[in-house]
């Protein structure tokens, strides 16, 4: 089953949000197993270190810079990456990620638009979702 685990700074506060991650969260059960690790908002630096013991060769950031994939690109993503490994997504916070952690993961971008991070909590999830059903032959993508 894949394996993905998502490393958040801060918490999700809006009611609304917390809600729609959730009925993700619910739908994602049969195909994934997903983790998602809330870390405390201190800081660049901080937040850097607690987020390194996480990293590995299957670990990425998402960043304006990063590379963006459509939905049938990310599925693709998805499938090759997590064919043989737990697969780790890291979001920032309002700061950013530091530079030196950065230059350790490779980079994707969800849209070139700012998002807080906890809608591109969302989002990042929905894509996992949609990448499942991709991935299953299913029709939500569509």
């Amino acid at each position: 089953m894949l394996k993905i685990r998502i490393i958040a700074v801060g918490r999700v506060k809006e009611r609304y949000l917390q809600e729609a991650i959730a009925e993700y969260v619910k739908r994602l059960r049969p195909y994934c197993k997903l983790e998602t690790i809330e870390l405390k908002d201190e800081g660049m630096e901080k937040e850097a270190i607690r987020m390194q013991k996480y990293a590995d060769k299957n670990t990425f950031i998402f960043d304006a810079q990063g590379r963006q994939l459509d939905s049938l690109e990310f599925a693709s993503f998805v499938k090759a990456k997590g064919e043989s490994a737990p697969i780790t997504f890291i979001i920032g916070s309002a700061e950013g990620i530091s530079g030196k952690l950065k230059s350790q993961a490779q980079l994707l971008s969800l849209s070139k638009m700012t998002f807080t991070h906890e809608m591109a909590r969302l989002f990042l999830i929905e894509q996992i979702y949609r990448a499942c059903m991709i991935n299953s032959g299913r029709s939500y993508h569509k």
